[in-house]
């Protein structure tokens, strides 16, 4: 063998080694690296909803300010000074009561004015009278013209006249003596009182208002689209600021005919009986009108409904993966539940809230115990 022969092959051994040993140490690492871990989507108890049958309301939501359905501003009938006001802010009033007084001292001059002219013009009445017989004698006997005797009845029917007015005047002077005196139209609670004792107040100034809380009304704007849904009579649950959770009731009880200029809603009128005298006026209320009712259908929350480029779906899990299933839904009720019209079925498990991004296909596991059916009705 030649020496060019032995450097060949050891060269070609040295590689064959050198290959070898790089195949072994790639085959190595190869072992000691990791296999790949699909994702798993682990959910709590909590995350989940059953689909079940449910008894579902459809309701109009309807926001406004309580107001009393009648209040009343007692005003003075006529002018002077206030010598008394009797009630304060906040105090209960029966109907009938005196509220104000107001000093008598011009009333009683003002009647007594009129009083003066109705003796007046009585008097002139009876000269005017007398004088009338009197030429009336002489036109019987010819001593003076139909003409002149005209100008004499011209007369005393005038004096009639004055006298009728005078005594109109003393009619309305003597009414005053009564207006003087302001009284409560109806029982209630004083809201305001606009006057203080001492002030001289013109005629139709205000005095005292007064409020009847025992029937609320809560105006609320509906839209055009919706006004068809609501009926004269129909309940309306809805809660106050100030009672938390608690819900109070009353019922549609007006429409108006026409729609607000500018906004195009539609202005409806709820009635509350408030006889515990709780609510008060003023005070804002959110409701919801209940405008249809459907039993033991399928119910989910609408939390769990997204929406993606015009589709409408929920995430299930069905054998142990996250699935995509398109749904059709209804109404959404005060509860934040929508009815399920297509697309799910009893006993479905669903994601109940939106948990961020979701993917079709991952493996799906739960944490704890799982979420137990309970069919209500």
């Amino acid at each position: 063998m030649t020496r060019t022969l032995k450097i060949v092959l050891f060269v070609g051994v040295t590689a064959a080694l050198a290959a070898a040993g790089l195949a072994a140490v790639r085959g190595k690492r190869a072992e000691q690296k990791p296999a790949a871990v699909a994702p798993v989507a682990e959910f709590l108890q909590d995350d989940l909803y059953i689909v079940e049958p449910r008894d579902l309301d459809r309701v109009l939501p309807l926001t406004g300010s309580l107001a009393p359905l009648t209040e009343a501003t007692v005003k003075a009938k006529v002018a002077g000074e206030l010598i008394a006001v009797t009630v304060r802010e906040g105090e209960s009033v029966r109907q009938g009561q005196v509220l104000a007084k107001i000093d008598l001292t011009e009333v009683e001059a003002r009647v007594a004015a009129r009083e003066a002219d109705v003796a007046a013009a009585q008097a002139q009445l009876v000269w005017a009278e007398k004088n009338r017989g009197q030429q009336k004698a002489l036109l019987e006997k010819s001593f003076i013209s139909q003409s002149a005797f005209d100008n004499i009845q011209s007369n005393y029917d005038v004096a009639a006249a004055r006298l009728r007015a005078a005594q109109a005047e003393r009619v309305v002077a003597r009414k005053s003596l009564g207006d003087a005196v302001l009284v409560a139209p109806f029982s209630g609670i004083v809201s305001l009182r606009h006057a203080q004792p001492g002030e001289r107040v013109a005629l139709d100034a205000k005095v005292v208002s007064i409020v009847d809380l025992s029937r609320l009304q809560l105006e609320a704007s509906v839209p055009p689209a919706a006004i068809g849904q609501v009926r004269i009579g129909q309940a309306m649950n809805f809660r106050v600021e100030g009672f938390g959770e608690r819900e109070f009731e009353g019922r549609i009880e007006r429409i108006n005919p026409a729609a607000t200029v500018g906004s195009r809603s539609i202005s409806v009128y709820a009635v509350i009986d408030n006889r515990e005298g709780l609510l008060r006026g003023g005070m804002f209320a959110q409701g919801a009108l209940t405008v249809s009712h459907a039993n033991a259908v399928l119910a989910v929350p609408a939390s769990a409904v997204r929406e993606e480029i015009g589709q409408t779906f929920v995430y299930a899990i069905e054998d142990g993966m996250v699935k995509k299933k398109n749904v059709k839904v209804g109404a959404a009720d005060a509860a934040g539940r929508v009815q399920v019209l297509e697309g799910l079925a009893a006993g479905d498990r669903i994601v109940r809230l939106n948990l961020g991004s979701l993917r079709e296909g991952v493996a799906a596991r739960l944490s704890g115990p799982e979420p137990s059916v309970s069919i209500k009705k």
